[in-house]
């Protein structure tokens, strides 16, 4: 039974088989499906990024960052996670000036690309599994949440997760820049 034609339950259906006919048609539908995915992560995450006032462990770490560009005295400290935020923000303080977005715009850039990386997993996933992945990164409120906050939590997990996915991919092709 589907139902009366204009019933909510008959409209779904017709949008379904509508969505599966259209993705039949075309061989690079998921790879626009997952683009389209990734612009909304962007917008997501940068739309009003700088908007909040910078909290405590943000605030410290931009100002390392800031104090590196302006003496060129470097510390390490193992207490963020790592110096990948403090050079790509000493740059970019640099380029567009310090300020609570520009010190957040790498993290929320990583966040936002992340869903790009179910891509990478195309021979092990059907169609509406990689959309489905690419929309969790988009959606879900925790990487939603941390990718809009100075913070190195977004970038290891970005990382980390890409990297298993490249090397599932080398796996899968044997091509060597996989490996680069």
């Amino acid at each position: 039974d589907m139902g009366p034609s204009g019933s909510p339950l008959h409209v779904l259906r017709e949008f379904r088989d509508r969505g599966a006919a259209w993705l039949d048609d075309d061989s690079q539908a998921t790879v626009k499906l997952v683009v389209a995915i990734t612009v909304l992560a962007l917008a997501v995450r940068v739309i009003f990024l700088g908007s909040r006032v910078a909290h405590f462990d943000e605030g410290r770490v931009a100002y390392w960052a800031w104090h590196y560009g302006e003496t060129g005295n470097f510390a390490y400290r193992y207490i963020i996670h790592g110096p990948f935020i403090q050079h790509v923000d000493r740059w970019l303080f640099a380029l567009i000036g310090p300020s609570d977005f520009s010190m957040r715009l790498p993290v929320a850039v990583v966040g936002g690309l992340l869903p790009l990386s179910a891509l990478l997993l195309r021979d092990h996933l059907g169609r509406s599994e990689i959309v489905s992945l690419a929309l969790l990164f988009t959606l879900d409120p925790a990487l939603i949440y941390y990718s809009r906050f100075m913070r190195s939590d977004v970038l290891v997990a970005a990382f980390m997760f890409t990297a298993f996915a490249v090397l599932v991919r080398l796996y899968d092709t044997r091509k060597p820049r996989y490996m680069y």
